[in-house]
């Protein structure tokens, strides 16, 4: 499993989880809010991204035995998480799983969850179709005969992304808000984004294409039997995952809070309110 360091060298430890397709590298766009308060970012490849190794059978909710490990193998004793996008569900695992069983190695140990911009459960019907008709046709496929997945997410697909990471750029902006665009348009950005989907490429992409069947299949947990607290921070404008994804959240997990933001999108949620959601972060783990 692999793992890389952003934000302050000795600060309040956050493990991160990343969106989909992406890699540990994403959280570099919160590295300078995180160094500045105090925070340290440990993003995590999830199997299959990266340089974590494949794990063909895993679930949803087997994510939380994959931070606990880590968390030990870092000598962690208390940390808070924070899933982004397609990394919201995994996180959300771990919430239900700390909710569920007080004998699991993260009890007592996590202070805090948040989740940016989190997908929301669209394995069923009402969560995929509030999707954009491009980004609900790919994830789609998730439900469709795994060679489908393979077929199209297979070495030629992953080998061209892989090499050339700058072909999705323009997908970003499919149903991109102005604020994303703006954010979009700022170099530093597309170059941590591209590099992400050359992370998640290089090595056949086994990872993203096991997502793609997680996400659109039943995670096995109950969302109403969550009780540990969960922030969730979401743009009104976000047309990749769209608001409803975070309103139903809210509705379903009885411990949620909802945070909207008029006008902000998948990405300028994350770049243009980090520093916000991570005070606010290390306010929740102090209390």
């Amino acid at each position: 499993m692999a793992f890389s360091r952003f934000g302050a060298e000795d600060g309040y430890p956050a493990l991160y989880a990343h969106g989909f397709p992406s890699s540990r590298q994403e959280a570099r766009l919160m590295h300078e809010a995180a160094r500045e308060l105090g925070v340290r970012l440990i993003s995590i490849d999830r199997p299959g991204y990266g340089d974590s190794d494949p794990a063909p059978d895993r679930c949803i909710i087997d994510w939380p035995d994959d931070v606990a490990a880590l968390a030990d193998a870092l000598e962690l004793k208390r940390f808070a998480l924070i899933g982004v996008s397609g990394g919201g569900p995994y996180m959300l695992a771990c919430a239900w799983r700390l909710s569920q069983c007080e004998a699991h190695p993260l009890h007592g140990r996590v202070s805090a969850c948040l989740l940016v911009c989190p997908l929301g459960a669209i394995y069923r019907t009402e969560q995929l179709n509030q999707m954009h008709w491009a980004i609900r046709l790919n994830l789609g496929v998730g439900k469709q005969p795994q060679w489908l997945a393979d077929l199209l997410f297979g070495a030629p697909t992953t080998a061209l992304f892989a090499r050339w990471p700058a072909l999705v750029e323009n997908s970003r902006s499919l149903a991109a808000p102005l604020a994303d665009r703006q954010v979009l348009s700022d170099p530093k950005v597309r170059a941590i984004l591209n590099r992400t989907i050359a992370d998640a490429m290089r090595n056949g992409a086994s990872g993203a294409r096991r997502d793609l069947r997680l996400y659109t299949h039943d995670w096995g947990m109950r969302l109403e039997e969550i009780e540990f607290p969960v922030r969730i921070w979401h743009g009104q404008a976000d047309g990749t995952v769209p608001i409803e994804h975070a309103r139903w959240y809210a509705k379903q997990i009885p411990a949620a809070s909802l945070t909207e933001r008029p006008g902000e999108g998948h990405y300028s949620i994350q770049v243009c309110y980090c520093r916000q959601m991570l005070a606010e972060l290390v306010e929740s783990s102090r209390a």
